[in-house]
């Protein structure tokens, strides 16, 4: 497919959340601090994929095993979390850095993703965008679904 193509499906696609900042802003891809606990925090890149529903993560590591790339759909996440709210998070930041972190709760067994943003705004346009496109697809039809993302079906 040529870029122009999925410019094109895009636009029909997803008309006026393309315009929305906080969308934008998470196509550019942001720099953040993934938290496991208080030893384990390594820097991560997300960026929200073409699709407009894929959110695709990087370490910045240099291994082969390390540079695999992971990804999630924001159909697949119960809920953002802005603040300080996981136990995780609790555990090891203080309140000065609060409004710079996002928690990622997904549905099923998958555990949560506890996110250290580099900026307040940083963080409430990766919660904001994440909830619009959430609602996009939730307002999508069937059809539009269907059109829109004919090799992932099972998880509409």
């Amino acid at each position: 497919m040529t870029s122009i193509f999925l410019n094109h499906l895009w636009s029909v696609c997803f008309a006026g959340v393309q315009e929305d900042e906080d969308v934008k802003r998470m196509m550019q891809g942001s720099s953040m601090i993934k938290v496991r606990s208080p030893r384990w925090q390594k820097r991560r890149t997300l960026k929200l994929l073409e699709d407009g529903v894929t959110i695709w993560c990087q370490s910045h590591k240099t291994t082969s095993w390390a540079k695999e790339q992971k990804s999630f759909s924001v159909m697949e996440v119960e809920c953002v979390r802005e603040g300080i709210q996981s136990e995780t998070l609790r555990q090891m930041l203080d309140s000065g850095q609060e409004q710079r972190c996002l928690t990622v709760v997904f549905k099923g067994p998958r555990k949560s993703l506890d996110l250290l943003c580099q900026s307040v705004e940083e963080a409430q346009h990766w919660a904001r965008g994440m909830r619009t496109l959430q609602e996009r697809v939730e307002n999508m039809t069937q059809k539009e679904k269907l059109n829109q993302y004919p090799y992932c079906t099972s998880k509409l």
